[in-house]
């Protein structure tokens, strides 16, 4: 978790140390980023069932806990998969750059930059702030967590760097943004409404953290 932080903060000295002693991706996807979403996720779940979630110009309602937690697990669950159907698709277009990555090199360096967005969630919480700006603060400095991470971390061609890095942001800016729309649709019961909102035994700790 504290690598995970230090490169949200610091993203270039970070990353220079990730690549002197490369961790194991699937370690760090457990210790460092599951840990943080979940935190991120529980903190923004307690304040909406303490706050209630605005809709619109109809100012703030409050939402059921039920809600509550099947917005927190669409929203870790759509994001991990972000973070891991995102590693393979990214080393196959690495692959046309002649980058020669492995798949936990990439999940590494995807759970990473995810890992601000994650972060923004407890931004959320704050009533007054706007989901979307909380959204784009997380994604600036996701930002800058990729520019570094591509230069310090997969270390490709000079003159294709900047070209990966663009397609790597344009991934995440996309299918991050199409995360957080989804997920406010199903906080507001108009996706997956017909989905029974009991929580269940696998998404045990999920809930334990969002009451």
């Amino acid at each position: 978790m504290l690598r995970a932080l230090n490169l949200s903060i610091s993203p270039e000295a970070g990353w220079q140390k990730t690549a002197l002693n490369p961790p194991n991706a699937f370690v760090v996807l457990l210790a460092s980023i599951l840990p943080l979403m979940i935190l991120g996720l529980a903190v923004e779940g307690y304040a909406l069932m303490k706050y209630g979630e605005a809709f619109g110009d109809l100012g703030r309602h409050a939402v059921s806990t039920e809600r509550v937690l099947k917005y927190t697990i669409f929203y870790g669950i759509a994001s991990l998969a972000v973070i891991l159907i995102g590693a393979g698709l990214l080393r196959n277009v690495g692959s046309t750059f002649n980058l020669q990555v492995s798949y936990g090199a990439w999940l590494v360096l995807l759970g990473m930059v995810y890992t601000p967005i994650f972060l923004a969630r407890m931004l959320d919480a704050v009533p007054a702030i706007h989901t979307w700006i909380c959204w784009g603060v997380g994604l600036a400095f996701a930002l800058r967590v990729l520019y570094h991470g591509v230069g310090g971390w997969l270390r490709p061609e000079q003159t294709k760097g900047f070209g990966l890095f663009l397609i790597t942001f344009m991934y995440i800016l996309v299918v991050s943004g199409l995360v957080h729309f989804a997920a406010i649709q199903v906080l507001q019961g108009k996706l997956l409404k017909n989905v029974g909102e009991q929580p269940t035994v696998a998404f045990a700790p999920f809930a334990t953290l969002a009451l």
